[in-house]
């Protein structure tokens, strides 16, 4: 569902995007609107779903832990559901699916313990998954450009 945002929902959005850990009360001022509008908005926001929670961004790279990413190539009508299952498992950061049927997986393991990966693997053998380990990361971002935000409607 498509969801239509005005200038000051993309300016909130922006600043949230930025710091995480600005006040209201200081987005407010920096916007020139009272704070008590940033709040109403900011909880419209979450409550459409824009906004899908407040947290610390971890980059798993620099904790030690080992990326890897995983196609699957599944029969098109067990996509969903085996999609579903894998985005269960713990090690998994990330799911997504194309419309031929694959699933592409983002996933961790410590380095020096592989075996939670292992195990998560086992369990998709029957699809034959191919892993890609990360050697390295070029790029590793979670925020949407603010070109992108600014052409919403």
């Amino acid at each position: 569902m498509l969801i239509s945002l005005d200038t000051l929902d993309k300016s909130i959005i922006k600043y949230l995007q930025d710091d995480g850990r600005v006040s209201l009360r200081e987005l407010g001022r920096r916007l020139k609107v009272p704070h008590t509008t940033i709040f109403t908005r900011v909880n419209k926001l979450v409550d459409k779903g824009v906004i899908r929670g407040f947290s610390a961004i971890l980059h798993p790279h620099d904790l030690g832990f080992k990326l890897n990413i995983v196609m699957v190539d599944v029969p098109q009508s067990e996509s969903k559901a085996v999609a579903s299952a894998i985005a269960e498992c713990e090690e998994v950061l990330k799911v997504f699916t194309t419309v031929d049927g694959k699933i592409i997986v983002k996933a961790v393991a410590q380095d020096d313990d592989p075996s939670c990966l292992n195990n998560f693997l086992s369990k998709l053998d029957k699809y034959n998954p191919v892993v890609y380990p990360v050697e390295s990361v070029v790029k590793y971002d979670h925020k949407l450009h603010h070109g992108f935000i600014d052409q919403l409607e």
